[in-house]
């Protein structure tokens, strides 16, 4: 108990109170800072391999992240009541899309979201078909309960 007593005797005195209040607060800082990266969305990575082709990435484990600006053209659907978790741009050495991967959480019931897709793409049986140049298919994982939106140039 001697211990704890000394620790609080040191907070009541002026001098030592901001030697505890200023990394406390600097700590303290830092944690909400983390935490606006982690719901605003995660940095946007690029990274460009040895032959020339390039991956852009991000990601978000409590928020949801944008797409990047390249994707504008594509239009691409995606539902209301999905928040993008992640996604991976794949581009080759003249700087033109080959595959795009997007996952996506939702609260709203998969199969809805599914029928959506099915409506958007005129699927019958499963949520593919042709989008803007691309082979389109989308899909819903019970284990991750993430929703899988593929893209690869036909």
């Amino acid at each position: 108990m001697r211990k704890w007593g000394s620790f609080f005797t040191l907070l009541t005195t002026k001098g030592y109170r901001k030697v505890i209040l200023i990394p406390l607060a600097f700590f303290l800082g830092f944690f909400l800072y983390s935490l606006y990266n982690n719901f605003t969305g995660g940095e946007v990575e690029k990274t460009v391999y040895a032959d020339g082709t390039t991956r852009i990435f991000a990601q978000s484990d409590l928020g949801s992240v944008k797409l990047p600006e390249i994707l504008d053209d594509l239009n691409i659907p995606i539902h209301d009541d999905l928040k993008i978790r992640n996604y991976d741009v794949f581009l080759d050495k003249d700087e033109n899309i080959t595959s795009i991967d997007i996952y996506c959480k939702s609260n709203k019931d998969a199969n809805e979201i599914i029928d959506w897709y099915k409506e958007k793409l005129n699927a019958t049986d499963r949520a593919n078909g042709d989008w803007n140049g691309f082979d389109m298919d989308v899909s819903y994982s019970e284990g991750s309960k993430l929703f899988s939106i593929t893209l690869k140039k036909q």
